[in-house]
C-alpha cells in the first residue's frame, strides 16, 4: 500500500495518509486537487460512455453517489488507483502496487469507518 485519500461530497480531504511514496513533487493541497478533479473527472467519463443507459447527462456535471456506472480502478506499469464512493458521497482512494489485486472487499472495510 502506497497512499491512502478519503474525501467528503464537497472535495475536502479528510484524510491522507502515505506509506511509500519515495518522490513528494506537489504540496499537499495540489496533490489533493488533483486526485479530486481526477475522481471527478473518471466518474463523469465513465458515465458518459456507459453503453447501457440512453441518458447520459453533461459531461462535468456533478452526479450523486450512485449515480450512473462507476470504475472500481485503474492501472499503470506501477501502481494502481482503487476507488469506492460511499453512499453518504466519501470517497476512499487507495494506491497501491500495481501487481495487488482488487482492493475493493479493502475499502469496504474501510468505509463504514468514514
Amino acid at each position: 500500500m502506497h497512499m491512502l485519500y478519503i474525501f467528503n461530497r464537497a472535495g475536502v480531504c479528510l484524510l491522507y495518509r502515505e506509506w511509500n511514496r519515495p518522490l513528494r513533487t506537489l504540496d499537499p493541497q495540489q496533490d489533493h486537487k488533483l486526485m479530486f478533479g481526477l475522481l471527478f473527472s473518471l466518474r463523469s467519463f465513465t458515465a458518459k460512455i456507459d453503453p447501457t443507459t440512453a441518458e447520459k447527462g453533461n459531461l462535468g456535471v456533478p452526479l450523486l453517489p450512485g449515480q450512473g456506472c462507476s470504475f472500481y480502478s485503474f492501472k499503470t506499469n506501477i501502481y494502481q488507483l482503487n476507488f469506492m464512493e460511499a453512499p453518504s458521497g466519501i470517497k476512499l482512494i487507495l494506491i497501491t502496487h500495481s501487481r495487488t489485486g482488487d482492493q475493493r472487499e479493502s475499502l469496504k472495510y474501510i468505509q463504514p469507518f468514514c
